[in-house]
């Protein structure tokens, strides 16, 4: 019996250091994630605002190219030239891709609700530990959650400096570019307040000279 105690708790320790080890790669990753979408940028020196900017207008490029492909060899399958017809033709296309747009904003909206949250609770003072459970398949989830956690902001990451399109429609690229657009503004006008702090930095007034009248015996 002591044996298989010694054994549940050897599981629940490798439990909680599995969880540990996620929890510090999702926040970096979060970092990761506020940074690519330029939030939090108030500790970035102007040369690494000028990196940030770079990667952004290289993903931004390589969004858009793959837009224009996608807009312009999306195959259209029997299926959806049926409902073509069925459904009222140009006016339902204009439709159906309206409300892919309108969701894909949606989820946009999400991911910024979701990314303010999470840097909330990351700069908040330290709570208790949650993971307390003695319940293998708790601790199962909570693994699971955050590996999904993780991949989720890997992927995004990863698809924000224009990587791993693959398999994204017309609507989710152009929401991302619209997205990539966005943070690169921002980075540009951060940029500009960052020079100009290291402009006034490297001013220095020139000490004052007192002028005083030059005697016949100074010549």
């Amino acid at each position: 019996m002591p044996r298989t105690t010694r054994g549940a708790e050897q599981r629940r320790l490798q439990c909680l250091q599995d969880i540990q080890n996620l929890q510090e790669e999702i926040k970096l990753l979060q970092i990761s994630n506020e940074k690519l979408n330029a939030v939090g940028l108030d500790d970035m020196s102007f040369t690494e605002l000028a990196s940030l900017g770079s990667m952004l207008d290289e993903g931004f490029r390589i969004v858009d190219e793959q837009l224009d492909n996608v807009g312009a060899h999306e195959e259209i399958t029997t299926k959806q030239i049926f409902e073509y017809d069925l459904m009222g033709g140009p006016d339902w296309t204009q439709r159906i891709e309206k409300e892919d747009l309108a969701y894909q904003s949606l989820l946009a909206g999400r991911r910024v609700a979701l990314r303010n949250k999470a840097r909330e609770f990351r700069l908040s003072p330290p709570e208790t530990q949650p993971w307390r459970s003695d319940d293998p398949e708790r601790f199962k989830m909570d693994i699971d959650s955050l590996e999904m956690e993780k991949e989720r902001l890997r992927l995004f990451n990863q698809r924000m400096l224009g990587k791993e399109l693959d398999g994204m429609s017309y609507a989710e690229l152009f929401v991302l570019s619209f997205e990539i657009s966005g943070a690169s503004r921002k980075v540009v006008s951060m940029k500009k307040i960052k020079r100009d702090e290291e402009m006034r930095k490297t001013k220095r007034p020139r000490p004052s000279v007192n002028k005083e009248p030059i005697s016949p015996g100074q010549i």
